[in-house]
This record gives structure tokens, sequence and C-alpha cells, in this order.
């Protein structure tokens, strides 16, 4: 039996069409083959994804009956001698992809970002450029003002002009409340009695703080924005679940409030969409750096192995994020869905080269800077609504 022919064979037997001769004759290739028993188990996970995200496609509910092996064929022929990257295969790209196109109520982030982004990270950008950029957009004015004079950000003086802001608070900081507040205005929101994206919004602008704060201290990153953006978008999967299916995913997220199993653990089992993914895909759809939308898609993976083959920056990066998300859920800074355990990963320590004295030098700056960002959150836009 060649590889073609058993993953063919895998197939009818994950959807239980297989006879019980085809079923010990695939157990024998499994028990004598080396690479038949991996490439199975890669082809279980393809195929739990796909039965769990196939319904989301055709507009259905998840419990429906079972795919033909046929139809799951088609959707897996690219796996077999796929060299997948950080555990991802081109099938499961394209699952993801077309989820977000099933998303009607996701927001483009607005084409200001880009331009303004760009504007900042050029050597030779002046005040009155940037001023001239954002002058069109009166309501990121607006917010860029008041955050600038909120008691975050502490400036000497009051300012009433978008050249004083940049002027005082310098160019990153800009960048900064742009980003934030054009992401958390673009979505609604949802409110339940265990579950508000206005504290959604609250834990990640923790984490985008905590991560680059992580970042700083140990000489990752370089002066750029990328590690605050990679937290502050790293559940942005979670907001597109609950653009998916409101209902669905709030029963999950109050399940790991009474279990304490993680979200991200749960989403496996309950055959739920993994934020992780979807996010890495709304990324990739907002044509987001890759470095952003490859780091939010590992940082759960905490098995290098498992990730795959990634430049050092990315593993970095996911690995700053993981940190800072159980430092922000330790310190309740807002609220994700997620009430797993917040115990530090000895294997993303060992990784980040973090000793114990180290550890808890960087714990305190991440919750003097959570301290200081207290209200933050109060003075960017909320619009009213359900996601």
């Amino acid at each position: 039996m060649n590889r073609e022919e058993f993953q063919s064979l895998s197939m009818r037997i994950l959807n239980s069409e297989a006879s019980d001769a085809e079923t010990q004759r695939h157990e024998l290739l499994c028990n004598t083959e080396d690479w038949a028993k991996p490439e199975f188990i890669h082809l279980k996970e393809t195929h739990k994804l796909l039965v769990g995200t196939l319904p989301h496609l055709s507009g259905g509910s998840i419990h429906q009956d079972p795919i033909s092996s046929e139809a799951l064929d088609k959707l897996v022929t690219g796996v077999r001698n796929q060299q997948p990257l950080a555990g991802t295969t081109r099938a499961e790209g394209e699952i993801y992809e077309n989820l977000v196109r099933k998303i009607k109520n996701l927001p483009t982030l607005p084409i200001v970002i880009d331009v303004i982004n760009k504007a900042l990270q050029k050597e030779d950008a002046n005040t009155l450029d940037v001023e001239e950029l954002m002058s069109g957009d009166k309501s990121l004015t607006t917010t860029v003002l008041r955050v600038a004079n909120s008691a975050h950000f502490g400036l000497p003086q009051r300012v009433f002009s978008l050249n004083q802001a940049i002027s005082i608070m310098g160019f990153n900081d800009v960048q900064q409340i742009v980003l934030t507040a054009s992401v958390i205005s673009s979505f609604g929101n949802v409110s339940n009695s265990f579950f508000t994206l206005h504290n959604f919004w609250r834990h990640s602008i923790g984490v985008a703080i905590a991560t680059s704060q992580i970042g700083k201290e140990l000489g990752i990153g370089g002066e750029d924005r990328t590690l605050y953006t990679c937290g502050l978008l790293h559940d942005i999967g979670k907001v597109g679940n609950l653009l998916l299916d409101t209902k669905g995913y709030l029963q999950l997220i109050q399940k790991s409030m009474k279990t304490g199993i993680c979200l991200d653990q749960l989403e496996k089992e309950e055959v739920f969409p993994e934020h992780s993914m979807l996010g890495e895909a709304i990324c990739e759809r907002w044509q987001l750096p890759s470095k952003i939308h490859r780091a939010i898609r590992i940082h759960h993976e905490l098995d290098a192995e498992r990730r795959g083959p990634l430049p050092e920056e990315i593993n970095q990066a996911a690995d700053c994020i993981y940190l800072a998300d159980q430092f922000v859920r330790e310190n309740k800074f807002g609220y994700s869905g997620n009430a797993g355990s917040t115990t530090l990963a000895t294997a993303v320590l060992k990784r980040l080269g973090l000793h114990a004295i180290q550890l808890e030098q960087i714990r305190r700056s991440v919750e003097d800077k959570l301290a200081e960002a207290h209200g933050l959150l109060d003075v960017l836009p909320r619009e009213a609504g359900v996601a």
C-alpha cells in the first residue's frame, strides 16, 4: 500500500466507513511502517478540524451527519508529504481563510492606520506630516487627544492639537494609540453576565503593554511596535468565534469558567475553530506583517518541536505573548474568557533564559505598567450593539 492509498483508507477509517479487514490491515501498517503511525495521527488531527469547521462554512449546525470520506479526501489532498509550518497544513489554512470570509460583520482596519504607520516608520517623519494625515479622521484625532490627556500618560501639560501630542509623546506612543483605538472601535459589543467585550479589550490592552514590556526587559523586538501589536491582537480569533457563533462560544467560555479548563483546550475538545488559528487568518486578511500573525498562531503551542521550523524572532514573540498573557490573567486585568491555569510553563522560561530572580523583576515591572494603564480603556471609544 502506497502513501496515497494509506491516506484514503485513513479517511475511511476516521469516517467509520472501513470494513474490519481494512481496519486490521491499516493497524498492521501503522505497527510495521515507521512513517504510517505519525501520518495517521496528522490526518486524524486534520479530520477533526474539518469535521468541526465545515458546518460553519455551509452555514449549518455543528451537529450534522458525518461528511463523506470522498468530500474530505478532496480537502486533505495536499496533506501528504507536506512540511507543516507550526502544525498548519495548507488544507487547514484554507479552512480558516474560508471561515474568516464567512464572518459577516468582520470590519476592515481603517486605511488611515496603514498610511500613518508607514509615515511614522520613516526616519525623516515629522509631526506636521503625521498631523496632516490624521486630520481627515476627526474621530481618531479626538481619541488621540483624549488618551494623550488621560492619567495614563501623565503629560506635564494639557495638549490641544495633534502636533502638540506627537511632539510631547513621541511617534511610538501615538502609533500605539492609533492602532488600539482603531481596532477596538471597529467592533461592536457583547454583554453577558460573565463576559463582555469591554473586559476582553481590557485584557488585550494589558497583554499588549505586558508583551512590549517583557520584550524591552529581555532585549527582544527592538524599537518597533510589533510586540505591542502581537499582544493586542493575540486573542482576536476569539472575537472571530463570537461573530461566527455568539451563543455557542459564550457557552464554551462559561464551561471554561466552571471547569477551569483552558479555553484553547476546550476549543479542540468541542471541535470549535481554534482562536489562535482563526486569529492568524484575520490578521492575514488585514494584511498585517507575517511576524505578527505567525506569532499569534503559535502562542498557545508551548512545544518547540510542534511549532515547526520558525525564525527565532517569531518564537520569541510567541513566548513573550504567552508570558504576558499569564501575568495579565494573574493580575485579573480584564477577562479574555480563559479560566485555565496561570502556572508558567518551564519550557518557555527556559527558552527565554529566565531565572527566578529575573522572572520576579519582570513580573513586578509588568504589574507597574498595568497599574499605570488601568484607566486607559475608559477613554477609548466603545460602540454599543451585539457583535
